[in-house]
């Protein structure tokens, strides 16, 4: 959305979903100020009917990953002068003549990034981060209770294929604690192992409903958490995209998800595979151990960085009345 604004400075700008978004008060937060709609549970063809009749010219950027979709998006646009770019690899959708064959970019947000570019036409600066507000900050200041040992943070909770076991919370929890290690439980939306029973088993780990925090979005007080912590541990996922825009070090449990496409924007990640790792292919049933290994990797390490691409802004952008971003 940055580089959408930046790239179109003066146009009428939408975000959209089909369906309905866990991050929809994140997007309110963070995206409100860079466009001019946010529209949720709302089809393209609904929100193309809803600008198509201005003056200007409509763009449309598809951030959807089905090729079904993408083909029916393309097909319904043929011919109707607007201009659409459909998510990597359908970007062949959009071609145009002239253009040179392009590599196609690993991560998500990289991919969503050069959709934007091929539109405008230009390269645009890259910047993913993410900034809490200063009552998530001050909360998470408490909860981090300014200790000099590692803080790190487990997030368990989620769906089924990306849900940690309270076996695997306790025995990772005791391991790392043994270390000296400061130990925080964030409860997020989802289902996930019984806080009380964490409780009962760990007594000295640190237990946060991320949800019971009056005043302060789920989102914002994860954005805070990740900035404090010294590493992440968790199934890919909301939680741990959250944690990727700060720059937190991660332990990621992968289902299956495509890592080279999704592994957040940072070096420091360490990513097990649980079809390799676990003897049953799941998440839950990944050993306690292999993740104790995995975080004292990444513990040794202690640093962040941040990829930065330099803004090499040459050629100047067509200008759209409206520009859509449409994402499932």
């Amino acid at each position: 959305m940055r580089a959408a604004r930046t790239a179109f400075p003066d146009s009428f700008i939408v975000y959209g979903t089909t369906r309905s978004s866990s991050l929809e008060h994140s997007l309110n937060r963070h995206a409100g100020h860079l466009v001019d709609a946010i529209n949720v549970r709302t089809s393209l063809a609904c929100l193309i009917a809803g600008h198509c009749n201005g003056k200007g010219r409509l763009a449309v950027v598809d951030f959807r990953i089905s090729a079904r979709w993408l083909l029916q998006a393309s097909a319904s646009l043929l011919g109707r002068g607007i201009a659409y770019e459909a998510n990597f690899p359908a970007f062949a959708l959009s071609w145009r003549l002239g253009q040179r064959p392009e590599a196609r970019p690993g991560h998500n947000a990289w991919r969503y990034h050069r959709l934007i570019e091929r539109l405008a036409g230009k390269r645009l600066p890259f910047d993913h981060r993410l900034e809490p507000g200063p009552a998530a900050r001050a909360a998470a200041r408490g909860l981090a209770h300014g200790k000099h040992a590692p803080l790190i943070i487990i997030a368990a909770h989620g769906s089924a294929s990306k849900r940690m076991s309270a076996d695997q919370v306790a025995a990772i929890a005791d391991g790392l604690i043994a270390d000296g290690a400061d130990l925080l439980y964030v409860k997020t939306p989802g289902d996930g192992p019984d806080m009380a029973e964490l409780a009962q088993r760990v007594p000295k780990l640190r237990l946060v409903d991320s949800a019971a925090i009056e005043g302060v979005d789920i989102g914002d007080i994860l954005l805070a958490l990740g900035e404090f912590a010294d590493l992440y541990i968790g199934a890919e996922g909301g939680t741990a995209h959250l944690m990727a825009t700060v720059m937190t070090p991660m332990v990621i449990l992968s289902g299956g998800a495509n890592m080279a496409r999704w592994r957040p924007l940072s070096n420091c990640v360490d990513v097990i595979e649980s079809r390799l790792a676990s003897p049953t292919g799941l998440v839950a049933n990944v050993p306690a151990s292999t993740i104790i290994e995995a975080a004292q990797r990444m513990l040794a390490t202690r640093r962040r960085d941040h990829p930065h691409l330099p803004d090499l802004a040459g050629l100047s952008a067509q200008q759209f009345a409206t520009t859509t971003c449409m994402k499932t």
